[in-house]
């Protein structure tokens, strides 16, 4: 039997209701600072992700669940884990990012694109879907084998992947040194984070060095970029004039909102997007 699969139920309060797989969870949404649409769907979820006054959280079960469960996903098949800090391995939003890259021409040359604080691999997978080679990248050793996973049990181990556990910066520029060049970009800094040696990321002061370092990898002439933030402040009109500043090719410059859709038809908001496409890709 194929695993089930993921729906946004509902939203608001400042919460959200999903129903992931076989089971009901409830996790903090600051951005769904509205009323909720459908209050009889919430009654009896089967866990609730509690925050706490220090940032952090933890669950609260009224139901068992497995440690780690498979579900579909955009085709994918991935592995959910209910995290310390409330993620489940997922972000639903992306999903128009991964549309996008697959419906790029094929029939082309074969494209190198770097994925940059790449998670648990769903944009790295739709590279490989698509034929293109990746360097995945993350800090968190536990992040690149679960993407590894995930790629398992998706049947994409045939695919060209790297598997990079490293700080993005240190290693882009490391790769700027050995001469490495790329053609696609993917990427989904933190507001605040440290890498594997305990380095320090802050989007405000690392995100204009990282472009032009990445630019330095593809000669300022990338076939694509995906800019994703969940950053306060940082709007999808933001991160299109940061690309604009950085990418001096011609292309399609787009700024666009993260959403997920509801079961109720409406549209849950979650980060900004900005993309480039280069003209050989439109």
């Amino acid at each position: 039997m194929p695993p089930s699969t993921y729906t946004l139920l509902d939203s608001g309060d400042c919460k959200k209701l999903e129903q992931v797989g076989p089971y009901k969870i409830v996790r903090h949404a600051p951005t769904a600072a509205y009323k909720v649409s459908s209050p009889e769907l919430w009654a009896n979820p089967d866990a609730v992700y509690v925050k706490n006054d220090k940032g952090g959280g933890a669950w609260d079960f009224n139901k068992r669940i497995p440690e780690t469960f498979p579900i579909e996903l955009a085709g994918f098949t991935v592995q959910i884990k209910l995290t310390p800090f409330g993620h489940l391995g997922i972000f639903p939003e992306q999903a128009a990012n991964w549309s996008l890259i697959e419906d790029f021409p094929s029939g082309g040359r074969v494209l190198e694109v770097l994925n940059l604080f790449a998670y648990s691999g769903l944009s790295t997978m739709a590279c490989m879907r698509k034929g293109y080679g990746v360097c995945h990248v993350d800090s968190s050793k536990g992040m690149v084998e679960w993407a590894s996973e995930n790629v398992r049990l998706s049947g994409l181990e045939g695919g060209r992947v790297r598997w990079i556990v490293d700080d993005a910066m240190k290693f882009v520029n490391r790769e700027v040194k050995r001469g490495k060049t790329y053609d696609g970009f993917i990427l989904d800094p933190p507001s605040f984070g440290r890498g594997a040696k305990g380095e320090v990321w802050k989007i405000e002061d690392d995100l204009p060095l990282l472009m032009e370092a990445v630019m330095a990898l593809c000669g300022g002439k990338p076939s694509f970029v995906i800019l994703t933030c969940y950053t306060l402040g940082f709007s999808p009109l933001n991160l299109e004039r940061i690309l604009r500043t950085y990418i001096p090719a011609k292309g399609r410059f787009e700024p666009s909102e993260l959403v997920v859709p509801e079961g109720n038809g409406r549209v849950h908001p979650r980060g900004a997007c900005a993309t480039f496409v280069s003209e050989s890709l439109l």
